[in-house]
């Protein structure tokens, strides 16, 4: 018994040390002030959720399939775009370049036109629920 909890304080004294050794650097002021924004942590945070979400559901629903999935579909036209279920990808992928690309123009424009750098990180989120929708139908639709 005893040599259970001392196994448990060793534990704990060493998770102790590690968090100390990792973020003793890290101070949050040394962030440029478009980081610290809430506002705008919290819109990158729920855009970086829904990428993760779009990459985790087309993967969970991959279509096996020896024909080529309908990839888009226009409503006058019908079906304009067949491929492999390797191209659905394409969208988170698309997605986190958007995402990546906002967020880095958000931070130079931050300090030059704050309007811009807000409009840019809305339009990351916009983007990211316009492609999880695509997402979602090129997978309804093929099933």
């Amino acid at each position: 018994m005893q040599e259970k909890e001392s196994i448990i304080k060793v534990f704990l004294r060493r998770t102790v040390i590690l968090n100390k050794f990792l973020f003793s650097g890290i101070k949050i002021t040394a962030l440029n002030p478009y980081w610290r924004k809430r506002e705008i942590a919290q819109t990158l945070f729920l855009s970086a959720i829904i990428n993760l979400s779009m990459w985790v559901y087309l993967y969970a629903n991959r279509i096996e399939s020896d024909y080529p999935v309908i990839l888009h579909y226009n409503l006058f036209f019908g079906v304009d775009f067949l491929g492999d279920y390797g191209m659905v990808f394409l969208l988170p992928t698309v997605g986190a370049i958007i995402f990546l690309l906002n967020a880095l123009l958000g931070q130079f424009f931050y300090k030059i036109e704050r309007l811009a750098s807000y409009i840019l990180t809305l339009n990351i989120l916009i983007v990211q629920a316009f492609l999880m929708l695509a997402c979602y139908l090129i997978i309804r639709t093929n099933v």
